[in-house]
């Protein structure tokens, strides 16, 4: 798989329930995963927000995708079930190195996401 292939398999995985599994089979275990929220420095710890999040989101639309060497940019929608977060616009970097994706940097507005987490953990 190109580097382009193993980041939208890795996406597309997050559309499909059966298919979850195999995106993160496409992780190093130092993965080291950064989002306006977290940072995170292990495959095992993604996999702990994963299952969290996959309790709200109901999946990902990918928009425009451009790689260069061992990076991918992509421009997505990831859905949710949350009223007022059902469509969020992000762009998430990978660094992708011998068909495993290495780290991540996700860039979207966390504005309402923050006002989310404050009350489910108020």
């Amino acid at each position: 798989m190109s580097n382009q292939e193993v980041v939208e398999t890795f996406l597309n995985g997050f559309n499909d329930p059966t298919k979850i599994q195999a995106s993160l089979d496409l992780l190093t275990d130092d993965y080291e995963f950064e989002n306006p929220m977290v940072h995170l420095t292990s495959k095992a710890e993604f996999i702990g927000l994963a299952v969290e999040m996959g309790k709200v989101l109901t999946g990902v639309e990918i928009q425009n995708i451009a790689s260069s060497g061992e990076w991918v940019a992509v421009s997505y929608i990831f859905k949710s079930e949350i009223p007022g977060l059902e469509s969020n616009f992000a762009t998430e970097w990978f660094k992708v190195e011998n068909g495993k994706i290495t780290e991540s940097r996700l860039i979207y507005d966390a504005s309402e996401w923050r006002k989310v987490y404050a009350q489910m953990e108020g």
